[in-house]
Formats: C-alpha cells, sequence, structure tokens
C-alpha cells in the first residue's frame, strides 16, 4: 500500500489528475476484500489491484466517465454464476466501488503528502473521504494516531465520529453523519519482522518479507552480515554489540514479528529469552525439534512458563519440505502472512 500512496503523490506532484478506485464494502466471495485499492490514470495506466477481470474493466470503464466530468462515482458489482462464467472468477458475491476523481491541485498534494508520512513513518492513519457522488471539491482529509486532523476546519461532529471508528490493517469503513457519507481507509502498519540474525535465511526472507508488504528489521553483531549490501530491503539495520538487550531501542508490540534465525542455539536461546518477555504478536524460531525442546528445557530452568513457551513457532514455518534459504524463507513468510491475516488486532484513534 505504501508503493501506492508514493505512485499517487509522485503523479499528483506532476500535474496528473487521477482516479483512486477502492472497494468500499463487499460481501460473499470476492476477488479482494474491502480496502483494496487502485489508481487509474487519465492515459490508462494502472496501479494497484481490486482484483481483476470484469470488474477493473468496468472500473476503467467507470473512471473514464470521471476524468470526463470531474466527478466522482459509485459503482455496485454482482458477481453471481453469470458473471463469473465470463471473468473466469467463481465468485458470486457483491462488491461496491468509489472511484475518487482527485485533481492534483495543492490541498489533495499535501492530504496524500500527509498520508505518505505518515504511513512511512510506521504510524497507523486515516483517510477520510467524503462519498459525494459529485464534483472533486468533496472534502478529504487524514487523521493520524492520535485522532488529529491534518485540517484545521474540520467539523467537530465528524472528527468525533471518525474517531469511533474501530479498524483493521487495511479495511474501509463507511459512516453516515446528517446525510453525508464517508470512506474511511485504514492504512495501518502492516507490521514489522525483526530478524534476529543476519545469515542466508534471514536475507531471503528479508526480501519476501518485503515483497508483501512487511517493514524489516534486520539485526546482527557481526557487520559483515548485517549491512546494507546484503539486506537492500530492509527498513532497518542494526548492528549489535552482542544479542544481550537485542529489543532495547524498539518498541515491540503486538505489531511485531520476532523471528530468530542466528548462528546457534546460544544465541538463539538468548534472543528468545528476551523475546518472550515482549508484547510481540509473533515468535517464531528457526531449528530442529531436539534444539527446540533442548533450549525450552533451559529456559524452563531460568522460570520461564509454558504458557509463554506455547506462544513460540518452533520449528518455525509452513510445513512444505522447505529446504533451500530461499525455500525456508518462503515458508517463514508464509505463516507470518497467515498470522497476519487471522490474528490482526483492530486498533482505534485516541
Amino acid at each position: 500500500m505504501k508503493k501506492l500512496i508514493q505512485q499517487i503523490c509522485t503523479s499528483l506532484a506532476d500535474g496528473q489528475d487521477l482516479v483512486l478506485v477502492t472497494i468500499s464494502s463487499q460481501s460473499g466471495s470476492t476477488p479482494r476484500l474491502a480496502g483494496a485499492k487502485m489508481i487509474i490514470l487519465r492515459d490508462g495506466r494502472i496501479s494497484g489491484t481490486i482484483g481483476g477481470g470484469l470488474v477493473e474493466a468496468k472500473a476503467m470503464e467507470a473512471a473514464a466517465t470521471c476524468f470526463a466530468t470531474g466527478r466522482s462515482l459509485c459503482r455496485a458489482f454482482d458477481l453471481d454464476n453469470g458473471d463469473a462464467a465470463n471473468t473466469d472468477m467463481i465468485c458470486g458475491g457483491r462488491l461496491e466501488l468509489f472511484l475518487e476523481y482527485i485533481n492534483a491541485d495543492e490541498s489533495n498534494q499535501r492530504t496524500f503528502g500527509d498520508l505518505l508520512l505518515a504511513v512511512q513513518s510506521g504510524r497507523k492513519v486515516l483517510l477520510v473521504s467524503q462519498l459525494a457522488d459529485g464534483d472533486a471539491s468533496s472534502l478529504r482529509f487524514v487523521v493520524d494516531h492520535r485522532g488529529a486532523a491534518s485540517r484545521d476546519d474540520i467539523p467537530e461532529p465528524l472528527l468525533a465520529a471518525v474517531k469511533q471508528v474501530r479498524s483493521s490493517t487495511q479495511a474501509s469503513t463507511l459512516i453516515e453523519l446528517q446525510g453525508q457519507s464517508y470512506l474511511l481507509s485504514s492504512f495501518a502498519v502492516a507490521g514489522t519482522v525483526y530478524l534476529l540474525g543476519a545469515g542466508h535465511v534471514a536475507a531471503c526472507t528479508a526480501e519476501a518479507a518485503t515483497r508483501v508488504g512487511f517493514q524489516v528489521v534486520v539485526m546482527d553483531d557481526r557487520s559483515e552480515f548485517a549491512n546494507r549490501d546484503r539486506f537492500p530491503q530492509a527498513d532497518t539495520i542494526k548492528v549489535l554489540p552482542s544479542f544481550a538487550d537485542c529489543f532495547q531501542s524498539f518498541e515491540i508490540d503486538g505489531d511485531a514479528y520476532l523471528v530468530i534465525v542466528t548462528r546457534g542455539h546460544m544465541h538463539d536461546m538468548e534472543v528468545l529469552d528476551q523475546a518472550l518477555r515482549t508484547k510481540a504478536g509473533y515468535i517464531g524460531m528457526i531449528g530442529s525439534r531436539k534444539k527446540r525442546n533442548a533450549i525450552y528445557s533451559k529456559l524452563r530452568d531460568r522460570g520461564v512458563s509454558e504458557a509463554q513457551l506455547e506462544q513460540v513457532r518452533c520449528p518455525i514455518g509452513t510445513a512444505i519440505e522447505a529446504d533451500t534459504p530461499e525455500e525456508i524463507a518462503v515458508s517463514i513468510v508464509g505463516e507470518l502472512i497467515y498470522q497476519r491475516a487471522t490474528g490482526r488486532r483492530a486498533w482505534h484513534l485516541a
């Protein structure tokens, strides 16, 4: 999603108007969930996807109307069996699209610039768009994780209503207030993967995790491994004096995914002991069951409880008979994706 926002900012800065297409609601079986987005430029180029097939084709047709009239549109689609046969999608659900015509004026450049800064900094943020089936001057603003609006002319009742909404990582929510509809698009952080260890598996895992939207932090006590040449995609690389107190500089919360892949059993145990004292949403450790049992036994001697150990995924990753570092990375990231999708916690603005 960050790349999509960057594209919006770049297009607006270049003076290009665009149409931002959002699945504002959906029910039943659909190719993408509510909150999925794509942008369409005047020349027909697109970024992002709302599921492909007939739905995107119809969205592009509707976008042409938006460009011609300078107005936003709402469109509903029933993906029944007849439509599914024409699209090669066996769906059968229903979805509604909101096509926002966004002109490249200073106000929109500021709004999406604010959105990009918030997402880049790792903060949770909402984009609020008035669902007026009308001109492009409809109200649009950003609300940050503290509940502060990016504009000072937002009516207090509207801001109060926005703050009451609980939203998951990429969902969209519709609210009604005083006869007006508003689409709240959540751009909550998609999770940060902390790689404890910078070996071959970590390098492959960093690349795969970045591609599916995770932020990546790499930590190791060896500068020849933890460096930008080996981890060009990583958001943060930290060379540690040792693995002792390795989480001291970070805020480890429910959006944190700790992946323990150090070079040895003792380092793994040292890191796991610290990890179990954090509020991480996921803790995984590489290794065989024999290794796991030996480490767990020593941690029990230190007073670690069975309930704490049950939080750990070890051996880490989905069971796909992975062997090479690349395959192991796919296994690990597959498990992280599943955890992110099923263990996602709702958040609300302050």
